[in-house]
């Protein structure tokens, strides 16, 4: 029994290193990711509000903070930073726009914590499914006659078995990562910040002074530095079309992110046409964007657990069924004797 309990833990020990070697950074991990990212918007909001009470106060900024503004991680840095030092040069107010970005980082940190919330049945099924092996493999090497006469050859059976639950519980990590960002792919996770900071940065710029055509082209031209594919997909300039999209590509968040992009081009298109202001345009654009992928996101996570039982069925539960059968076959064996 304690060579048993100690090839399993050395068993869980190398697994562990060899994930720790394959994943060097933290941030890769998704569970470690969600939590970096919370925190990473607490420290946005929390020098949002500061900066906001220093204005609010009838005070200055410092130096200090403006920096740290432009040290802000990425798309919050350099598209806030812009944004405001753009607003106090030209003598714009600085608070509203300043008071929309606190709100829009704020929104998404309750974004996150809820669906990290509605994600914990799958995240604690993937770890019910490791634990469950072991602990079925000891019971059985226990009641089991003549499964002890083979300790090595059901040491073999239970590291097989454990290995299938692992992937298992990788993929049901993996889908729980997934659904939290409404089915987007890795790389496509900036996108969700980009566009709307975006929008942002468009509006502080046409509230500044600027024309709106010129306003699009410096938004997208900070878009290429932050999110490449996403300039991309929205367009070089506001009168072309956006790129083509591979069809059957593309998820519900990423043709979301899309629709907006073309219709804040529509929305400045007709502005400009008419002679009139887009800002409202744009800012129900914006809104509806955020209510959009707050719903795809919504939907993944409800069917979260009806997905999270195909790991269960096609890893966990053969390699169960496999130690059962393959303990019986050693009991067999032995009373054959």
């Amino acid at each position: 029994m304690l060579l048993w309990i100690l090839a399993f833990l050395g068993f869980f020990y190398g697994v562990g290193s060899l994930f720790r070697a394959l994943c060097p950074n933290p941030g890769s991990v998704s569970l470690l990711s969600f939590r970096r990212e919370k925190k990473r918007l607490g420290e946005v909001v929390d020098l949002f509000l500061e900066i906001e009470d220093c204005f609010e106060s009838g005070l200055v900024p410092t130096d200090e903070q403006w920096e740290r503004l432009g040290h802000l991680p990425a798309p919050w840095g350099r598209l806030s930073s812009l944004s405001l030092i753009e607003l106090r040069r030209n003598g714009a107010p600085v608070l509203p726009t300043l008071k929309r970005f606190r709100a829009l980082a704020l929104q998404n940190q309750a974004d996150l914590g809820e669906a990290q919330g509605r994600s914990a049945q799958a995240i604690m099924q993937a770890g019910f499914s490791v634990a469950l092996v072991p602990i079925f493999g000891s019971v059985l090497f226990l009641i089991l006659p003549g499964v002890s006469a083979h300790p090595w050859l059901w040491l073999i059976a239970g590291v097989v078995s454990i290995g299938l639950s692992l992937a298992g519980a990788f993929w049901m990590l993996k889908m729980a990562d997934t659904a939290r960002w409404g089915g987007l792919a890795h790389e496509k996770r900036a996108w969700v910040l980009a566009a709307q900071c975006g929008g942002e940065r468009f509006l502080s710029l046409v509230r500044s002074g600027s024309p709106p055509d010129l306003a699009w082209n410096e938004t997208l031209s900070l878009l290429r530095d932050q999110a490449p594919p996403l300039a991309l997909m929205w367009g070089n300039s506001l009168w072309e079309g956006a790129a083509a999209s591979r069809p059957g590509r593309e998820g519900l968040c990423e043709k979301s992110i899309a629709q907006a992009g073309a219709s804040l081009k529509r929305g400045i298109q007709v502005s400009l046409m008419e002679g009139r202001s887009c800002v409202e345009r744009v800012e129900s654009v914006l809104i509806a964007l955020r209510e959009d992928l707050r719903s795809h996101v919504s939907r993944e996570l409800s069917l979260l657990a009806t997905r999270a039982l195909k790991p269960l069925f096609i890893f966990v539960a053969p390699s169960l069924i496999g130690l059962l059968i393959f303990g019986l076959w050693i009991t067999a064996m032995e009373v054959s004797r």
